[in-house]
Formats: C-alpha cells, structure tokens, sequence
C-alpha cells in the first residue's frame, strides 16, 4: 500500500518535475488533460495551475493516494484503475500527462499506444521518468537487499527504464515532433536518513515488500550506511542528493 503522508514529506522535491514538465508543453488551449497515474495529486496540481479552466482528469489504481487527491483537488475528477490497461472509454484527450509512473509499467510500448489513442490530433503525450537505474542510490538498495536476502537481485525486475534512445524509437511510430531531455535535481537533504525517507516513499517499497516483516529494518540500516559512504556530507552538514530524470513531449 502506498503511503501517501510519506510520499508527500517531500513535496518541493517531488511537484518539480511536474511543474517543469507541464510549462514545456506549448499549448494555451487545453481542453481536456488525463493525468495518468496521478498519485496523490502534485502531479495534477501542477496542471491545474497552468491550464485552469481546462477539465481534467486523474487515474490512479491506488485508492490511498487517491483520498489524498480528492482532499487536495475536490474539483477535480479522480478515477481509481489501472493504468497500465486502455482508457478510451474516458474519451479524447488534448494532453495525456503522465509524471513518475511509466517505470512501474513492463509494456512501455502498449502504454504509449494506449496515450495516443485517447489523443486528439495535434494532441501532446507528456512524461517524466526517473532515471534511478543510472543513480549510485539504486546500487546502495541492490547491494544492501542482496545482502540481507542472501542472494542476486536487480532493478530491472522491478522498474522498467529505458534510455532517450529507445524512447525516441517508441515515440517515432506515433509522432513526428519529438523533445526529450534529461535534468538532473540537485536535493539538499538534512541528513542521509532524509535521503532514505525520501526513497522509502518510492524506489525502496518494491524491495520491503519482497523481504519479511523482521527483516525490514536490518535492510534499511544497510541501505542508510551505503548512501552515508556513496553522498559525501558537505561542509554545512547537509547532503546533495542528486536525481536523474527523463522527459520526453511528442505531438500526435
């Protein structure tokens, strides 16, 4: 279950992405947005702000952070359902925006075939992914959940990311007006348990799922004692946690 209190303790470092990603997008007249896999809301937010008479609608199969949305946004209209699977029965869509969730989805290429299809022509498919298999935090949580379990273990069997790419290629079957670009996110993080409070709210639950209950907590002082010698402290005892992501916008 996703913990949306958790997920939104971080709200400056996780809403910037959205925020960057929606004002790339050239288009003043919106009328119809699909957020998908729109979490607790930051995502829709984001949107709301920039487009806001346009109607928009945010899916997403957990029902938690969905709760949270509807307290945020009580205009806006959430559906609970999973969006790895089509949605052309919400309808057409100007923008079809997806923030942080294409990694969790194995067929990335049915996903994108699913965005455009709701699209209306001219309409704009928008994403985010974070680049974690390229970050040193990735290595921390597989080197320390392969000593806990004894056993090899990769991120790809968990998160599916590709590089721009094969995302280029992707898109090319659908659009012939394609930007992709990659920002690195420079957090100043208190300490390096904040670094892994704020993994534990994403990349980490995968990982503490797979484990038992009374090994969680050895698994997550090995984690933090990995990032502790991978992000040096800087001289104000802060910590720079850097995250890489990808965006990509292609008009139909």
């Amino acid at each position: 279950m996703w913990d949306a209190r958790l997920y939104n303790s971080f709200e400056k470092e996780r809403i910037q992405p959205s925020l960057d990603l929606t004002y790339r997008i050239s288009a003043d007249k919106v009328n119809r947005i699909l957020d998908v896999g729109c979490g607790s809301g930051m995502s829709t937010r984001a949107l709301k702000a920039r487009w806001q008479n346009s109607e928009i609608i945010g899916a997403d199969l957990s029902r938690e952070m969905l709760a949270k949305a509807k307290e945020t946004l009580p205009e806006v209209k959430f559906v609970c359902r999973d969006c790895s699977l089509p949605f052309g029965n919400l309808g057409k869509f100007d923008i079809v925006f997806s923030n942080a969730f294409m990694q969790w989805i194995p067929n990335q290429k049915q996903f994108i075939a699913n965005s455009f299809e709701v699209l209306n022509e001219d309409g704009i498919f928008a994403a985010q992914i974070p680049l974690f298999n390229n970050m040193p935090a990735n290595d921390c949580i597989i080197n320390a959940y392969n000593e806990i379990k004894g056993n090899r273990f990769d991120s790809n069997d968990i998160f599916t990311i590709h590089d721009e790419r094969q995302y280029y290629d992707l898109l090319s079957q659908f659009s012939h007006n394609i930007d992709i670009w990659v920002t690195d996110y420079y957090h100043v993080m208190d300490s390096h348990s904040k670094i892994l409070e704020f993994l534990a709210g994403t990349a980490l639950r995968p990982y503490m799922q797979k484990l038992k209950e009374n090994q969680v907590a050895d698994f997550l002082n090995v984690v933090k004692n990995k990032l502790s010698e991978t992000y040096p402290m800087q001289k104000n005892g802060k910590v720079l946690f850097a995250f890489k992501r990808l965006f990509i916008t292609a008009t139909k």
